[in-house]
């Protein structure tokens, strides 16, 4: 079974609340990683303790998670869907690419 399948397999708790499952991933990632947080300034004002209850953060986990299984359900072929997405991070929201490895 290839690693895409195994996830997808266990997907559809996380599909089906993208926005909850969302908010953990970002807070963990928050939290583990605090220097990542300045890599988004909408958040800038939040205390840490209140990052898991905003619902900023839940909307921008729910996105994330969004593409996420998007990139999955593709199986591999997902080329034309991280185009976009790392030119937009690339660009727009200057990320830096040591972030993406």
């Amino acid at each position: 079974m290839a690693d895409f399948d195994m996830v997808l397999k266990c997907w559809g708790p996380v599909e089906a609340d993208y926005a909850t499952h969302g908010s953990l991933v970002l807070t963990r990632l928050f939290t583990e990683h605090p220097e990542t947080l300045k890599l988004f300034p909408k958040f800038a004002g939040i205390a840490h303790g209140d990052l898991a209850g905003d619902a900023g953060v839940s909307a921008h986990g729910a996105t994330v998670l969004n593409k996420l299984g998007d990139l999955l359900k593709a199986r591999g072929a997902h080329a034309a869907l991280l185009k976009p997405l790392s030119s937009s991070h690339a660009t727009k929201h200057k990320i830096p690419i040591i972030n993406f490895t």
